[in-house]
């Protein structure tokens, strides 16, 4: 069994619904995927001063991955007998709470072979064993590796949003690929902590779920 085999065990059925949900829509299905900055509403829980890339799903549920929580873990540790992860230089990231078990691959480009999520220009999820192995082979410091993701259901994150506890911005893969994550949501938030004053990506406003 491979690397991601074992890894993406426990996901079963969820990586077709996935499929068939992220399935590209076109512009009148759905909003594009965007940037969340967490709000002081949300200190204290577990998204504290998060940054996550949030994609509109089908059925209007989002799934997303924390891009700011770095875990003290690399990949050829977790799997020395597995060559290719040795030369993974960045840490495994906290994706989300949902199947911490599993690890996805955000990339920039689709590797040969294996099923892919294109996100946006300049970024595709890896979701499937032969993806996340290919990736992990053939460009393995041009991905980013979650372990987890977070989901909300349909409406919900609109609700959110809609409450204050996320700023929306447009995606971007420069956030998803930073040299400094620890950065990130102080470069972006506009809160009482964050910068505040310098020109920056304007917000969006469009409602996520179907125009709820």
């Amino acid at each position: 069994m491979s690397l991601a085999e074992r890894l993406l065990l426990r996901l079963g059925g969820l990586l077709i619904l996935l499929m068939c949900a992220v399935a590209p829509a076109s512009a009148a299905d759905a909003p594009g995927p965007v940037l969340l900055i967490a709000t002081d509403r949300l200190e204290g829980s577990g998204y504290t001063e998060t940054v996550l890339i949030a994609v509109p799903l089908r059925d209007g549920s989002h799934i997303g991955f924390i891009l700011n929580r770095p875990t003290p873990v690399k990949l050829g540790t977790l799997f020395p007998e597995h060559v290719p992860s040795r030369k993974v230089v960045a840490p495994v990231y906290f994706g989300g709470p949902i199947l911490v078990e599993s690890l996805f691959a955000v990339a920039r480009r689709a590797p040969e072979g294996g099923e892919v999520i294109p996100l946006f220009p300049g970024l595709v999820l890896a979701v499937d064993s032969t993806a996340v192995d290919r990736v992990i082979e053939t460009m393995p410091n041009d991905a980013r590796y979650f372990a987890g993701f977070v989901a909300w259901q349909p409406g919900e994150l609109d609700d959110q949003v809609r409450a204050g506890a996320w700023e929306v911005r447009p995606a971007d893969a420069s956030a998803v690929f930073r040299a400094d994550p620890g950065s990130l949501w102080r470069d972006l938030h506009t809160g009482s902590r964050g910068p505040g004053r310098r020109a920056r990506a304007p917000l969006v406003r469009a409602s996520f779920a179907g125009g709820k």
